[in-house]
């Protein structure tokens, strides 16, 4: 896979919609085609680096990796639309993918205009990565 510049590959979605599954998958699958690759998961971030607005350090690291050219896969369920549309402005290369698992009862905004809408209520984790890595090649990174 031919690597033309960085992105931000934002994997938005209600809690256990299948983000980190589908996230560590299609990193595995675009270094496994020559690209430099990074997942960034929510928790980890939460766990490692002090912030009291996580997805602030989300940008942070998305903004610092994609300037090196790399491929940033960032998992998060922050519910906030608004959050995830200033980060858009802000984030070079910023593609936000929708995993959707169907309706829930949380306060979670949905995206209004997602890249990519990824349905995982009814399909198997491996038809939505490959999704997202089709997308991707045709979108960001090139074919391999």
């Amino acid at each position: 896979m031919a690597e033309r510049t960085g992105a931000c590959v934002w994997l938005t979605g209600r809690p256990g919609s299948g983000k980190t599954t589908i996230g560590v998958a299609v990193v595995d699958e675009l270094r496994s085609r020559g690209a430099r690759a990074a997942l960034v998961d929510e928790p980890d971030v939460v766990r490692h680096l002090s912030s009291d607005e996580p997805i602030d350090a989300l940008g942070w690291l998305a903004r610092l990796l994609t300037a090196t050219g790399a491929i940033v896969v960032i998992t998060s369920d922050d519910p906030r639309r608004a959050a995830r549309d200033r980060l858009r402005a802000e984030v070079p290369g910023f593609v936000e993918i929708f995993v959707d698992a169907g309706p829930g009862r949380d306060q979670y905004e949905e995206p209004v205009a997602p890249e990519l809408r990824v349905p995982t209520h009814d399909r198997s984790a491996e038809a939505s990565v490959a999704q997202v890595v089709s997308w991707l090649e045709r979108n960001v990174v090139g074919p391999p």
